[in-house]
């Protein structure tokens, strides 16, 4: 790429006067730099270290560097993220690539059901500077994010899988799920009922875009995980305890686990621990713990069936048997 080109599309000024006129690539780890690539400067600290790897030009923001070789091309400009938003919509419609949004419970079912070796998509970290290498140094033609602001940044017109597969619940519990999709029925999945219509899309995005999948790999993601346990927090199997953790990472899910045992699990007892002062639409109050030790003493003395547990992590809150998960089987 010239200077030239660069320049409109990122803007700024060249604060000096360089005989580099183009680059070859682009990176933000001043580590990762080759002979004549561009380095967007995160940190100005960094900028000396790029100059050393072989950077042939540099944008930046704020104060100006000492300039030690006049001919690099240093370019300020008045938002170093705002350039990088810039360079990758560029090289995105250079690559005539698309930019899907997915919630993060999609997400997790898509990476369970498609085989990872697809050369068609990748999903993007939550990172920027992660995902900008990523987009920089690939050739997807889809890019996934789970981040709706990311997304609106990377492409005006990104995408939010609209279809569904033509599929229904043929029975359920809160913890499992028996549902067709087309001519299949899927018996006893390790899935929320909530979660099917996720699942649909899923399969939907797969269908529409050539990707291969298989639906028997689905289980339970780190959205909605859970164990049975004895009152001392150990894991034991299925059919031995009454006591069931399920460690939720959004308020949103726990309103859907709430709202579906209000209709089909009215004899359950359950729980939600949350930290001090959390708020949820559908309880005046839930269990506030201030911290760890306070949450495991509440989910040892308590009496419940199910305890939602937000903010917590299973490593946090189980005693031995950690290493052998939900042991439905």
């Amino acid at each position: 790429m010239t200077i030239e080109n660069l320049i409109n599309i990122i803007g700024g000024e060249i604060i000096n006067q360089p005989k580099v006129t183009k680059i070859e690539s682009a990176t933000i780890y001043y580590s990762k730099v080759d002979l004549g690539d561009l380095f967007f400067a995160m940190d100005n600290e960094h900028i000396n270290k790029a100059v050393e790897n072989g950077a042939y030009a540099i944008v930046y923001e704020g104060k100006t560097p000492e300039i030690k070789d006049n001919e690099i091309v240093y370019i300020k400009v008045d938002s170093i993220k705002e350039a990088t938003i810039k360079f990758l919509r560029y090289i995105i419609v250079q690559k005539e690539a698309q930019i899907f949004y997915f919630e993060d419970i999609e997400c997790s079912l898509l990476k369970q059901i498609s085989y990872r070796k697809s050369t068609i998509f990748t999903i993007l970290d939550n990172n920027w500077q992660k995902s900008f290498e990523t987009i920089l140094n690939s050739n997807y033609d889809i890019y996934v994010t789970t981040n709706i602001e990311d997304a609106k940044i990377l492409s005006p017109k990104f995408k939010r899988e609209k279809d569904l597969v033509n599929g229904y619940i043929v029975s359920d519990s809160l913890l499992k799920t028996t549902f067709r999709i087309e001519k299949y029925v899927y018996q006893d999945v390790e899935i929320a009922p909530f979660f099917v219509d996720n699942l649909r899309r899923v399969v939907s995005f797969c269908q529409n875009n050539h990707i291969d999948y298989d639906i028997n790999r689905v289980k339970y993601t780190k959205e909605f995980k859970l164990y049975f346990v004895d009152k001392d927090l150990n894991i034991v199997q299925k059919g031995t305890t009454d006591r069931v953790l399920l460690f939720i990472t959004t308020l949103k899910i726990i309103q859907k686990a709430i709202n579906y045992l209000k209709h089909d699990g009215k004899w359950v007892k359950r729980i939600t621990l949350t930290p001090p002062k959390t708020k949820l639409d559908s309880e005046d109050r839930p269990t506030w713990y201030e911290n760890i030790d306070e949450a495991k003493n509440i989910l040892k003395e308590q009496h419940y069936h199910y305890a939602f547990c937000y903010k917590l992590e299973p490593e946090e809150i189980l005693q031995k048997g950690f290493d052998n998960p939900t042991l439905f089987e």
